[in-house]
């Protein structure tokens, strides 16, 4: 999840809480208006007050209870914030350098891609209608239509950076604090395309890495296995 998009749910859930505070305070002032009128009123109008003042005394319950469970929410929403500036950090000054290279390589194929695949989808959509399109199609491929070239490269960055992170990730599992990445190398795989080959070595072990890509133009998107064996 993006940095941005965690700030953002963290803010709604702020102003959340406020409008729900704000209306606490709001009732419990009610409350005590009618509570100090109580006694220059008789029957069924004093009634009336009573249950005013019960309803009151529910609707703050219920408030409260609701800004708790924000409140645990906007817990998850700081871990998960927590977890993505790590990501940051380990992406800023742990990556190295032919990893990026190879994201930046992702990034400029997925944009080619899901821009074409975009006018494809549009116009069999034009073509079909609604109820036809949905029988040759996915929800994501009626998404696709509406997304823009800045919305489509956005997505394809975060998408590219976390393949980066999980495969990081990984090799770390396996050869601990990552001290060597000059025995992986950078070869000219399918269509072009930039694979990373070669071994790892860390504290605790060594891996050996292998990249295999899939799909391509006009067949599917491409995307990048990346093998990771433990070497003894």
């Amino acid at each position: 999840m993006k940095l941005e998009t965690i700030k953002q749910r963290i803010e709604n859930a702020e102003q959340k809480i406020q409008k729900k505070q704000n209306t606490i305070v709001k009732k419990r002032g009610w409350i005590e208006k009618k509570t100090a009128k109580l006694d220059t009123l008789e029957g069924r109008e004093r009634q009336w007050t009573e249950w005013d003042i019960k309803n009151l005394q529910g609707d703050i319950a219920r408030l409260e209870k609701e800004i708790k469970e924000v409140e645990a929410s906007m817990e998850k929403y700081h871990e998960q914030l927590d977890s993505e500036i790590a990501k940051e950090e380990v992406f800023l000054n742990e990556i190295p350098e032919l990893l990026k290279e190879m994201q930046n390589e992702l990034v400029d194929r997925w944009d080619v891609y899901d821009r074409q695949r975009r006018e494809t989808v549009k116009k069999r959509y034009s073509e079909l209608g609604y109820r036809e399109f949905y029988k040759m199609h996915t929800h994501a491929d009626y998404l696709l239509m509406s997304k823009s070239d800045a919305q489509i490269h956005r997505e394809n960055v975060d998408a590219a950076k976390y393949l980066i992170l999980d495969l990081y990730y990984r090799v770390k599992n396996i050869t601990g604090e990552i001290i060597d990445w000059s025995g992986i190398h950078a070869t000219q795989g399918t269509q072009g395309m930039t694979v990373l080959n070669g071994f790892v070595i860390g504290k605790e072990g060594r891996c050996r890495v292998e990249s295999i890509l899939a799909g391509g133009y006009n067949i599917q998107r491409l995307h990048v296995r990346v093998l990771v064996h433990e070497v003894n």
